[in-house]
């Protein structure tokens, strides 16, 4: 007999046999294993668990479906997350290095040095823009982001040569 284990997203619950999950309230879109295989599914997408997720005729007439068209899968959802995280997670330590590198020259005579390595802290942010473009679901959106995150990218990439080279 096949054992099911299903997942809501955050949790895994099972051993369960089909007789089991039927008294569970599983939704189409939560993800079923076997015991033998690390293949993960959708609950929808398998055949034997059809029997799960069919209403009675009656009870279907009387539905209304809206067609929802903002839902993402979870793991692009995660995925976007995550580098949202890691930009700001960067911006904040390169305005971080920022501020202790300019207060610990400004204890001592201005320096070359400084001038150079506030510039690399500022190449490096230089990046964020194009990660917060990259966030982005939406695909139309997404190229209007990535075109403006260049255009400032330019301009972050020309500030940081000219306080390297000191020509300002």
């Amino acid at each position: 007999m096949i054992h099911y284990y299903y997942s809501d997203g955050i949790n895994e619950f099972g051993p369960f046999h089909l007789n089991e999950l039927k008294e569970k309230a599983l939704r189409p879109d939560f993800k079923i294993r076997t015991e033998n295989k690390s293949f993960v599914a959708t609950a929808s997408s398998i055949a034997e668990l059809d029997v799960l997720f069919q209403k009675p005729a009656a009870a279907v007439q009387n539905v209304t479906f809206h067609k929802q068209t903002n839902l993402q899968p979870a793991t692009q959802k995660s995925s976007s997350d995550k580098l949202l995280i890691a930009t700001l997670i960067l911006w904040l330590s390169t305005m971080l290095l920022n501020a202790i590198v300019s207060a610990i020259f400004s204890y001592s005579y201005s320096s070359n040095s400084q001038y150079i390595f506030l510039g690399l802290v500022n190449l490096i942010s230089a990046a964020l823009p194009l990660l917060i473009a990259l966030s982005i679901q939406d695909k139309t959106l997404k190229v209007i982001g990535i075109i403006i995150s260049v255009i400032l990218m330019i301009r972050f990439i020309f500030g940081a040569v000219q306080l390297m080279t000191f020509s300002f």
